[in-house]
């Protein structure tokens, strides 16, 4: 089972319908049709001796009632496969028996509702959709103003400049060609840090430098994220970044462009060097698909780490070697 949980959608199988159905409603498609396209998608399960077929079904016309779509035919198909009782045999195990009681129990709930008068049609919002505002290649300055406690650090509302080195598409819906989809971008560290925004031209005289996660003072499930709207699930993160750290330095990082809802964060553009749409430089060429996501608060921290030691307080910028 690819469940952790007794409850319909503490299941990987069942979060994805969920997931797909309501990204599908969202960009305006029709209930119909969307449930036709999932019970195609997933014909291989529904027409055999697979239990995650009862779990589609459950999923499936939680998801449908919930948004006040529950077809007949799904309705008959979850009330069906909770009658067979095949579901509840797979948790009816030695040793299981309190989550065996808290499955029953979500299946009686999930007949109860799916029985029950629907809510009316609910109207879905259309998704928001986060496309980078630069291009490949944009040379950004970006300054370091999230608190992460840098005020009166040296680093503190200090620029450093970032290269964009790659911008990935992320298909809104896993399963289904939509034409929606959000973007991350990929950005290289310079080996400088000023108090003001330089001339784009120094680049010519910089090279790039690693980005080191594991230089950071604090843990990141111990810092403020109270600024974050978009929250990855650091757990996860923390893990890649480790496993990266095992192997080789960071050499570059998927940064969040955003502090706050519809604003761009404290960054500057500054010129675009299209060559990196064609070809990228050698540094990043083995790394770049094993970047740990990032965003302001633990990459201010990270920047913090690595220009702490080489910039004094009175300077108005620096440039190092690594």
């Amino acid at each position: 089972m690819g469940a952790w949980g007794p409850g319909i959608y503490s299941d990987d199988l069942a979060l994805d319908i969920k997931r797909e159905y309501n990204v599908l409603l969202s960009i305006g498609e029709d209930a119909s049709l969307i449930e036709n396209k999932l019970i195609s998608y997933y014909s291989d399960i529904l027409g055999s001796e697979d239990p995650d077929g009862e779990v589609f079904w459950f999923a499936l016309a939680l998801c449908e009632w919930e948004k006040g779509r529950l077809s007949s035919y799904v309705k008959d198909k979850a009330i069906a496969s909770l009658e067979s009782g095949r579901d509840l045999a797979r948790w009816d195990v030695p040793g299981n028996r309190d989550a065996y009681l808290k499955r029953k129990k979500a299946l009686d709930v999930l007949r109860q509702t799916i029985i029950s008068p629907m809510p009316d049609i609910k109207t879905i919002k259309k998704p928001t959709l986060r496309h980078c505002p630069w291009q490949v290649g944009s040379l950004l300055a970006y300054r370091i103003v999230s608190n992460v406690n840098l005020i009166g650090n040296p680093c503190y509302n200090k620029y450093v400049l970032l290269r964009i080195v790659r911008i990935d598409k992320h298909p809104l819906s896993k399963l289904f060609d939509t034409g929606y989809y959000n973007e991350t971008m990929k950005v290289g560290l310079y080996n400088w840090m000023g108090s003001t925004i330089p001339d784009s031209n120094i680049v010519e005289s910089l090279h790039f430098i690693p980005i080191s996660f594991f230089s950071l003072s604090l843990p990141i499930d111990k810092m403020n994220l109270g600024t974050i709207v978009t929250l990855p699930d650091w757990s996860k993160i923390t893990e890649q970044i480790k496993e990266a750290n095992k192997t080789q330095d960071i050499v570059c990082v998927q940064l969040e462009w955003r502090s706050k809802k519809n604003e761009i964060g404290d960054i500057t553009f500054l010129n675009c060097d299209n060559s990196y749409q064609d070809e990228i430089p050698v540094f990043f060429r083995n790394a770049i698909n094993n970047c740990p996501m990032s965003h302001f608060i633990p990459f201010d921290a990270t920047l913090k780490k690595i220009f702490e030691g080489h910039i004094p307080y009175d300077s108005d910028f620096v440039s190092i070697t690594i």
